[in-house]
């Protein structure tokens, strides 16, 4: 059996094909910018499935609904139903909703249940190796804290909306996130010259292959272009022999983000267990939770899944859908 997990999200399409007969993975992620062009994601999702090849099925997992070029998430997801089901073929799709795993009538008839489920699949799986844990997922734009007690995914909001109120879900990644989101001082100026990007590719925390998403200026991703961003933020002129202030600057801001993250992960642990519980880390951002953690109490996503024997980071939410839908058809 050879499935094919996919994530549709608002700025990248992460993709997963798992041979379970051979335990062979492969993993692709593209930048595609829905919100310029709904063509960008027809586009986008084609190009990838011709490169990723052959499959049995496909499972589908979504956030790109949210996109603000469609109309609400009902729209959005019904467009990206349809979209699917033209490229992949209707008879090989499924749609990943909390419960089980919808073909294309019936999600289009739920669509409201397909909506932003990226994390409940890394969740979900993950709650089939640990019975209680704290999975963090560090994206380019969000950071999800999920809670998985007794086996089941239990967090206090369901929709985004919800988890936004819960803390659950917080607008800060490691890219996409702009830099007055964690600094807040007088003398900045709130405009996007700068985003968290350029803060960790100064601190050389971004693989190149991740670092998909086009800088604020259209300029280079080196260190001195990143801290000429940075410096504009504080309506500075960036000069070379300055670098140390700028890199100074950026570790400041890495260790607030890391405080947010602790602050948030802690009381939502408080809220949730009486005893101290692991927390599994995923995303892109995983490095923070390193940081924070030190090992302590402390795993990766990929480690806990037991034959992904690469580190596949910041494929999570694709691989989990792969894996659920293949364990789904063995049920059946």
């Amino acid at each position: 059996m050879i499935i094919t997990g996919w994530d549709i999200g608002g700025a990248h399409i992460k993709v997963a094909k798992i041979n379970f007969e051979k335990n062979k993975i492969i993993t692709k992620q593209i930048y595609s910018p829905v919100w310029k062009s709904i063509n960008n994601l027809y586009k986008s999702i084609k190009k990838v499935n011709q490169k990723i090849g052959h499959c049995n099925y496909h499972s589908i997992t979504m956030t790109a609904e949210l996109s603000d070029i469609f109309l609400n998430r009902k729209k959005g997801t019904a467009h990206i139903v349809n979209l699917c089901s033209k490229i992949f073929g209707k008879k090989k799709i499924y749609f990943y909703n909390k419960k089980k795993f919808l073909k294309k009538k019936e999600a289009l008839n739920h669509s409201k249940s397909l909506s932003s489920l990226n994390w409940h699949a890394s969740a979900n799986l993950i709650s089939n190796y640990l019975s209680n844990c704290i999975l963090v997922d560090i994206g380019s734009t969000t950071t999800d804290i999920i809670t998985i007690k007794n086996n089941k995914v239990n967090t206090k909001g369901k929709s985004d909306c919800q988890r936004l109120k819960s803390k659950e879900l917080l607008y800060i990644g490691v890219l996409r996130t702009p830099l007055f989101a964690i600094e807040r001082k007088k003398n900045l100026i709130f405009e996007n010259f700068s985003d968290l990007s350029d803060i960790y590719r100064i601190l050389k925390k971004i693989p190149k292959k991740f670092d998909t998403t086009p800088t604020n200026d259209n300029k280079g991703k080196d260190k001195h272009s990143s801290a000429r961003r940075v410096a504009r933020v504080f309506g500075d002129d960036y000069k070379k022999k300055n670098f140390s202030k700028w890199k100074n600057f950026s570790i400041k801001i890495k260790k607030k983000q890391e405080k947010i993250l602790k602050e948030n992960i802690n009381n939502i642990k408080k809220k949730n267990f009486s005893k101290n519980v692991p927390v599994i880390g995923a995303g892109i951002g995983e490095f923070l939770l390193k940081k924070i953690y030190k090992n302590k109490n402390y795993s990766s996503f990929y480690k806990k899944i037991n034959y992904l024997k690469k580190n596949t980071i910041n494929c999570e939410a694709a691989i989990s859908s792969a894996i659920l839908l293949n364990n789904f058809l063995k049920e059946k």
